[in-house]
């Protein structure tokens, strides 16, 4: 697609689609009544982003420690390279030190967005397996329809 082109680019299916505004209220109830279930706060795994996105989505998780661990994987990559690069011109006898610590260096902040992942979806299933058992009635008959119309299953029903 051209820079000039003025069709609308395809929308990224990479981040979820939020859910009903009815389920969403639902949800932000349940939070408000149920703050005893929540993580306690962390930066990375449980922060008010977290809260949010899960009241929209149904999935606990945030993109701002994501992105933030991503970048310092690619900002401390880069680094790493250069000093490695820059220590090897002058002392030869350094290259192993320097690409062992490098790739420490450059791993942990990888390693952490795993960890993270890993802790989303343990919170995520938590918070869901509660918020289900919970519902009542009309939110369960909220979510097929408004699921329903999302897939097309209720395209064929009378």
């Amino acid at each position: 697609q051209s820079v000039f082109s003025v069709e609308k680019p395809e929308a990224k299916a990479d981040l979820p689609k939020s859910d009903s505004a009815k389920l969403v209220l639902a949800r932000t109830h349940f939070v408000l009544e149920h703050e005893d279930l929540l993580p306690a706060y962390h930066v990375f795994y449980s922060n008010s982003e977290c809260i949010a996105v899960w009241a929209k989505t149904g999935r606990w998780s945030t993109l701002q420690a994501a992105v933030y661990l991503i970048s310092s994987g690619v900002g401390l990559t880069k680094s790493s390279v250069m000093l490695t690069i820059s220590v090897a011109a002058a002392h030869a006898v350094l290259i192993p030190a320097l690409a062992v610590g490098g790739l420490a260096v450059v791993s942990a902040p990888l390693l952490f967005l795993k960890k993270s992942k890993e802790k989303w979806e343990k919170t995520t299933l938590t918070l869901n397996d509660e918020f289900w058992s919970r519902a009542e009635p009309e939110v369960f008959v909220e979510a097929i329809q408004y699921w329903a119309q999302l897939t097309g299953e209720n395209d064929n029903v009378d």
